[in-house]
């Protein structure tokens, strides 16, 4: 049995979150094949998530309270070495459950961090290269292809903006504030990025936006969060959205020239 050192600890969540890059991926999905330890906690872990993205509002964590959380997950962690994996796993499992309970109560959703808001975060780490991609191409069909495979669980289309001089980059499947979402980014004039995220919902989840705009029959939403400009629009039950820190003008008209009236 490997020791207690070399189990995957906080990084079983860092997988089911899907925020470990390629390389990761693969070394701790070739550690769970031998360890059932982790293959278990991730299990524990697995059904806690399911159960509280049935059953509880989703709310982001303030990373102040995340933290205390993961230190005192940790000290329980380290109590409960000697006393064999099945009861550790255990009471893993119960802390778990604990935790995402008490952090999805006590968030409140009055303060601020909105959907805009989340995505414009998603933008800068992108930009500042910790949200990274994992499929590299500037081949529209591939990462359409790429997320049907992942099983993405709703229909989406990747824009070919290369007549608007913007270049796809590539793709992730990615969580916006709990919600599966399709993530594609583009490198444009300037080497400005583009992120659009597509995911299932409704206008009607964003706060109102004090910039309201229709063109051609489609309702757009935009907002802007410091540099960041944010459009969104509607496309049947999937909303779209690009970001950019590029001229708030022109996101705008990228966003006219590829919605679609569904």
């Amino acid at each position: 049995m490997t020791d207690n050192a070399s189990h995957l600890g906080a990084t079983l969540q860092d997988l089911l979150d899907e925020r470990l890059d390629a390389a990761r991926q693969t070394e701790v999905l070739t550690h769970l094949a031998g360890c059932p330890q982790c293959r278990s906690e991730l299990e524990a872990l697995r059904w806690v998530r399911e159960v509280a993205l049935k059953h509880l509002p989703v709310e982001d964590v303030p990373p102040a309270l995340a933290a205390r959380v993961v230190a005192a997950l940790d000290v329980t962690d380290k109590q409960t070495v000697r006393r064999g994996w099945r009861r550790r796993t255990m009471a893993a499992a119960v802390l778990a459950a604990a935790a995402v309970v008490l952090l999805l109560l006590v968030s409140p959703s009055s303060n601020g961090d909105t959907l805009p808001n989340a995505v414009a975060r998603d933008f800068v780490a992108y930009r500042d290269g910790t949200l990274p991609l994992t499929l590299h191409t500037s081949d529209v069909a591939a990462v359409e292809r790429f997320f049907v495979a992942g099983g993405a669980p709703f229909a989406m289309r990747v824009f070919d903006l290369g007549m608007m001089q913007y270049q796809l980059v590539g793709g992730r499947l990615h969580r916006l504030r709990g919600r599966p979402s399709a993530l594609f980014v583009y490198s444009g004039p300037g080497d400005r990025n583009l992120v659009c995220q597509m995911y299932e919902g409704q206008l009607a989840d964003l706060p109102r936006s004090d910039d309201v705009r229709e063109h051609n029959g489609i309702t757009f939403w935009v907002y802007r969060a410091g540099t960041v400009t944010l459009v969104f629009w509607q496309e049947g039950p999937v909303v779209c959205v690009l970001a950019s820190d590029a001229e708030a003008e022109a996101v705008i008209q990228l966003a006219y020239a590829k919605a679609v009236k569904v």
